[in-house]
């Protein structure tokens, strides 16, 4: 990572992996020390509990095993002046795979909880993927901090919230949107890159797997708005966008510290509900990771026309 001194790049290390820490307080049971909680949001964020909770799953696995998915429910919105409770159950031990589901407590109530299945890597000849769409590198794209800072001035007649703009870039995670051709923009898709902050290369892969679990949850959900322009002067008005559940399946091995791409669609909006799939490719082309979240999406329509906006499948060629 060029222009990043060695006690640079080990301070941002540091701050990735306490965003993933986990204390043990008892057998099979660990406790968060870091939570995020967005300003302006009801509950901490969701990826971090993913993360956290995939983290606590995986200190009670031996043996050479990798996470191959995670499926998540988010029950009740988590907050930050109290650290969550992770109590995992060794649901089945095998020897290709194992299970474990992993209840997350905070303030004596369950607010989230997951089921994680681990496999022992085996070679296959049976293998395909969707091709990764060809889209502008990483290297050629602003900053999400500096898109966020001409998004808004847009939106908001010049005005710049920089104290919301520091906070996403205190994050360990960095992005990259990728811009829509003119014939996409409105369209339910997205895509951006993204790779963990700092050198990862000393961390095992479930660690690896956690961080991007966590990364999973940015601008996934938020893909099924994309038909409705929202802001103060649009016909659109959004009242609330809340996860209801996240799964992330892992197909191939991978750096959390690379540039990885991710590729949104919302094949569908009604019900108050949203549901994004995502693929995430590695900079060579693998897809490494596909996902999948459902939430709650609630807005108001200025001119109700009781009409379906409906899209061709134009994720592909991007």
């Amino acid at each position: 990572m060029t222009g990043i001194s060695a006690a640079e790049d080990a301070n941002t290390t540091a701050f990735n992996e306490r965003a993933l820490e986990l204390k043990e307080t008892g057998p099979d049971t660990f406790m968060s020390v870091d939570l995020w909680q967005p300003s302006g949001n009801r509950g901490v964020f969701g990826g971090q509990v993913i993360g956290q909770a995939l983290s606590a799953a995986g200190k009670t696995i031996n043996g050479p095993f990798r996470c191959n998915s995670v499926h998540c429910y988010f029950l009740a919105a988590g907050t930050n002046t109290e650290m969550i409770t992770y109590k995992v159950r060794r649901v089945r031990q095998g020897t290709s795979y194992c299970s474990r589901h992993v209840v997350a407590k905070q303030l004596g109530r369950v607010i989230f909880m997951a089921m994680a299945s681990f496999q022992r890597p085996e070679p296959s000849v049976l293998s395909h993927q969707y091709e990764m769409p060809q889209v502008p590198p990483p290297e050629s794209l602003i900053s999400r901090e500096a898109y966020m800072r001409a998004q808004r001035a847009r939106l908001n007649n010049g005005l710049v919230d920089e104290a919301k703009i520091a906070e996403y870039g205190a994050l360990p995670v960095e992005s990259r949107a990728v811009p829509m051709p003119k014939d996409k923009r409105g369209l339910p898709i997205n895509a951006i890159w993204l790779r963990a902050k700092g050198d990862m290369s000393s961390l095992g892969h479930v660690h690896h797997q956690c961080m991007l679990a966590y990364a999973s949850d940015f601008a996934l959900l938020s893909t099924s708005l994309r038909p409705f322009e929202m802001d103060a002067h649009k016909r659109y008005k959004l009242s609330m966008l809340v996860s209801l559940d996240h799964t992330v399946w892992f197909h191939e091995p991978f750096r959390a510290d690379e540039w990885l791409l991710y590729v949104m669609e919302s094949p569908r909006a009604a019900s108050g509900r949203g549901l994004a799939v995502g693929r995430i490719y590695s900079r060579d082309g693998v897809l490494v990771a596909s996902t999948a979240q459902e939430g709650v999406a609630r807005g108001t329509d200025s001119e109700p026309d009781g009409r379906t906006l409906e899209f061709r499948n134009s994720v592909a060629k991007l």
